[in-house]
């Protein structure tokens, strides 16, 4: 008995099939995160000029909200009466739109999630924490350095 090599449209079908897993397996939310979750929260970014995002008082004391600073879409979080923290709105997975929560910052596109606190991964396929930005209070304005 003698084998002949596989057709093309074998090949296709093993090679469409194989990437598909793959690619349903990346945003698939019951994955293991160990590489995610648990890393280091991102070191703050400090260089550029500090801009007014918000009023403070549209920012209660355990909320968050979404802003724009410098043309660059941001997250602000104010976990007690006189810090503010900020984070990129843009997802480390695929760049998608990341959404302030009650709970936490929250991505539609793949489900992934982030702390409040620290924009660490708490759920999701994105690989790394959201970037932070230098946020402060000034008065009555929440300013963010991008």
């Amino acid at each position: 008995m003698t084998s002949s090599p596989p057709s093309r449209r074998d090949l296709l079908t093993v090679t469409t099939a194989a990437g598909t897993v793959g690619a349903l397996t990346a945003c698939s939310p019951f994955q293991d995160f160990t590489g995610a979750q648990g890393a280091p929260a991102a070191p703050v970014a400090t260089d550029g000029t500090p801009t007014r995002v918000g009023k403070l008082s549209d920012v209660p004391v355990g909320g968050s909200a979404s802003g724009e600073a410098e043309g660059q879409k941001i997250l602000i979080y104010r976990p007690d009466e006189t810090t503010v923290l900020a984070y990129s709105a843009v997802c480390t997975h695929q760049g998608c739109a990341v959404t302030a929560t009650d709970s936490e910052f929250s991505c539609p596109c793949h489900n992934s999630t982030f702390a409040l606190d620290d924009g660490t991964v708490t759920g999701g396929p994105a690989p790394a924490p959201l970037p932070r930005y230098a946020a402060a209070i000034d008065g009555d304005w929440i300013t963010v350095t991008v």
